[in-house]
C-alpha cells in the first residue's frame, strides 16, 4: 500500500470524526478536527506527486 493511499484513509477517517462532532453539536472541536482532516488530504497531494515522480 502507497504512503499516499494510507494519509487519505487517515485523513478521511479525521474528517469522518470531525463530521460526528459537528452533528454532535461539539462545535469549537469540531471545526479544528475538520480543518486538521483537510489539510491531512492537502498533505496527501503533495506526496501523490512526488511518488508519481519516481
Amino acid at each position: 500500500m502507497r504512503k499516499s493511499t494510507i494519509i487519505l484513509i487517515i485523513g478521511l477517517v479525521i474528517l469522518a470524526v470531525g463530521a460526528g462532532l459537528s452533528i454532535a453539536k461539539i462545535e469549537p472541536w469540531a471545526d479544528y478536527v475538520l480543518i486538521a482532516g483537510a489539510v491531512v488530504v492537502i498533505i496527501r497531494g503533495f506526496f501523490r506527486n512526488h511518488e508519481k515522480d519516481e
